[in-house]
């Protein structure tokens, strides 16, 4: 049989029903079948093409096909297994791993880490930094705001191999993530520092920069992986945020959080090799309040590798219209409870130390400069304290005279 250039072509997207598994590779929904446009039927299920061109490569043609199997027609050879040993798939190119050199120079400078600079507000210097030691936290100077950097997040797998690093800007007074559009953050560049475009989120992939190989074979996995092999029999929490599971290794300690780094972050749903590093796990999936349908549907398609999967839908109980649509996440729920606290710690501290009780409503905010840190006392109107020029009570004539103490020495040193 021979073969018309026109009459066989790959089959066009019609959704997922039309993509396979690839024989080469193994990989779901990768593969696009050659079909008859004569009569509208697949040439044989192994006949076609694998969407991942670099890193797996199986094309098998029709005249391959027609050229190897010139009896096509006997129905018992297609229905025998012979058919799929008529093409070896390369052997996939080997991992590119970022040397742990690399990870260990981005840890250095924890302080001006603008998420390291969260935690500590959320947790205090210890916490924090038993956090970052945990997690393997980073500082990148990719991104640059409120005089601080970006967070380095390190994937690093069960076997304690760094597969990507990605780095994230973030506020550090409210832990949320700049996104586009933005003004105050700097992209570092060729020529220096320069304003983040409009419509570009500072979060970047900077593995194959690392490696400086712009062909890297990187592999994916979750963050937090590394940590399961520590702890072998504690339940396994998946969220999507790297920051939540930071959080949350904290407020939960009992389970091993993980993430996924997106809604659909690594492939971690559908690709064997990802989820594969949850087997034999009792798995908790939380879900971003708009994303609990979509994991529901991940929890299907891995409960075969788990010993137990679930995923936590409590939070719709106490979500707000708001929260929803904004798709807050666990964490969410947590953080201004964590702030209150340690602003009333933070504030008993310091009268104890100076032997006084702030008046109703007054507080202690800390400021970011260049050159260091600077504590400014708040009146109950959310305005310095030092600008309060007529104070009524003897408590609040003895916290003016303590803030303007404080601005003194700000000035003078």
């Amino acid at each position: 049989m021979t073969t018309a250039q026109h009459q066989f072509i790959l089959e066009p997207y019609k959704g997922s029903r039309t993509r396979h598994r690839c024989p080469g590779c193994g990989k779901p929904r990768e593969f696009t079948r050659y079909i008859d446009t004569q009569t509208g039927q697949h040439v044989a299920a192994h006949v076609g093409k694998c969407n991942r061109e670099n890193k797996c490569g199986y094309h098998y043609t029709p005249r391959q096909y027609f050229l190897d199997n010139p009896t096509e027609e006997a129905r018992a050879w297609l229905q025998s297994d012979q058919h799929l040993k008529t093409y070896t798939p390369p052997p996939p190119p080997p991992v590119d791993y970022i040397p742990p050199r690399y990870l260990e120079r981005t840890r250095q400078q924890l302080e001006h880490n603008n998420f390291y600079r969260f935690l500590v507000k959320l947790f205090g210097e210890a916490e924090a930094a038993r956090l970052a030691d945990l997690y393997k936290l980073g500082t990148s100077k990719k991104f640059k705001n409120h005089d601080g950097y970006a967070a380095l997040f390190w994937m690093i797998d069960k076997g304690g191999n760094i597969c990507r690093a990605k780095a994230m800007a973030y506020n550090p007074e409210t832990g949320k993530r700049i996104k586009a559009p933005v003004n105050a953050v700097k992209v570092w560049g060729k020529n220096g520092y320069y304003n983040c475009p409009k419509d570009r989120n500072p979060v970047a992939d900077i593995s194959k920069q690392i490696l400086g190989k712009d062909n890297a074979n990187t592999k994916a996995c979750f963050f937090g992986e590394h940590l399961l092999s520590a702890a072998p029999s504690a339940p396994v929490a998946i969220v999507e945020s790297e920051k939540t599971a930071m959080i949350m290794a904290s407020i939960k300690p009992d389970q091993v959080w993980i993430s996924t780094g997106a809604k659909s972050g690594a492939k971690w749903k559908t690709d064997p090799t990802v989820y594969h590093a949850l087997e034999g796990r009792k798995v908790i999936l939380y879900p971003d309040l708009n994303a609990i349908e979509d994991w529901e549907e991940a929890a299907r398609n891995i409960a075969h590798v788990c010993a137990q999967v679930s995923v936590f839908r409590e939070l719709e109980q106490y979500a707000t219209p708001e929260q929803i649509q904004e798709g807050d996440d666990i964490a969410d729920f947590y953080i201004p409870a964590l702030l209150e606290r340690r602003s009333r710690a933070a504030q008993a501290d310091q009268e104890a130390q100076e032997g006084f009780t702030l008046p109703p409503g007054w507080q202690w905010e800390t400021f970011h400069f260049k050159h260091g840190t600077h504590r400014q006392l708040m009146d109950s109107d959310g305005l310095p304290a030092s600008w309060n020029l007529a104070p009524q009570t003897d408590q609040e004539k003895q916290a003016v005279a303590i803030a303007l103490g404080q601005l003194d020495y700000f000035l003078t040193h």
